[in-house]
């Protein structure tokens, strides 16, 4: 079985706005992306993703946001 979220690859988060932040990255890898799909199915971009086929880039993994705040804020249908 797969420990790795499905997403990680092409996540934006690791590439774009915390390029610079190695712990806090490697923080949210060991936490959501690399822990099993029980951990990394409460990650926001994933269930963003998963919800609307996209993620927003600035959307953290531990976003307080509900699914019809980010449909809303990002105009999602």
């Amino acid at each position: 079985m797969n420990n790795l979220c499905p997403h990680t690859e092409q996540c934006p988060l690791f590439n774009g706005i915390l390029k610079d932040k190695n712990m806090t990255i490697k923080a949210y890898k060991k936490q959501y992306c690399e822990a099993g799909f029980e951990n990394y199915s409460t990650c926001k971009r994933y269930i963003s993703s998963e919800t609307f086929g996209k993620c927003p880039d600035d959307l953290l993994p531990n976003s307080t946001l509900t699914m019809e705040q980010i449909k809303e804020r990002y105009h999602y249908m």
